[in-house]
């Protein structure tokens, strides 16, 4: 199976979290492309096993946004994400939008992961394509009364295939506030860390069979 993973965090080799899911999913028979943002452009020339989404222009003009994408923690970018003006949230996700649709153009995944409920999410869903999403409470939290921000995460769990909660305290989370009362999939619960091979591996494949059912 190939599998596009998109992280909100820096995705740049070695130490993108990206790349650690793919090391870890090849374990598991699923052969991954990761697409995050990303310090060289695909432009600049193609990194193997990365799409990256070009962000360090785009968020030139904003102080905050900038320090963020440069410092590449997720939990700095989906913070800022959230008090961003539109006019450049819009520039960002089209940015995105566009990375996303290469990697699927140039890869043909079978299913999407996105790690964090975050703004990539819908752009997932928006290719049609299976989507997992693994969520966080913090993810949650900075998005909840975040207007837009709220609306497109919100928008993205409903529709996503499947999610996945970091911890239990995401699950009573997803399951009070965002889902509509559909279960998270708490059988696959836990962090992104050296043990979540198989449980990422069983996620997305339960979102192909139930995209396939």
């Amino acid at each position: 199976m190939r599998l596009l993973v998109i992280d909100h965090g820096c995705a740049d080799p070695p130490a993108g979290r990206v790349f650690r899911c793919r090391a870890i999913l090849a374990e598991e028979g699923i052969d991954v492309l990761g697409c995050g943002p990303a310090r060289v452009s695909n432009l600049d020339g193609p990194t193997p096993g990365l799409c990256g989404i070009p962000l360090r222009a785009v968020a030139a003009g904003n102080r905050a946004f900038a320090a963020a994408v440069r410092g590449g923690e997720p939990e700095a970018f989906l913070a800022t994400t959230a008090r961003i003006p539109a006019a450049l949230l819009g520039l960002v996700r089209e940015t995105a939008r566009q990375a996303i649709a290469e990697a699927v153009d140039g890869f043909d995944p079978a299913a999407i992961l996105v790690l964090h409920a975050g703004i990539f999410a819908d752009l997932a869903v928006e290719t049609g394509l299976p989507v997992v999403v693994h969520a966080a409470e913090a993810d949650l939290a900075m998005a909840r009364g975040a207007g837009r921000v709220a609306e497109l995460v919100a928008a993205a769990l409903v529709s996503a295939d499947v999610v996945v909660p970091a911890d239990a305290g995401t699950a009573a989370a997803l399951a009070a506030d965002w889902l509509d009362g559909r279960p998270a999939a708490d059988d696959f619960s836990g962090p992104i860390d050296a043990a979540c091979g198989p449980r990422l591996a069983a996620a997305v494949r339960l979102a192909r069979r139930r995209r396939d059912a």
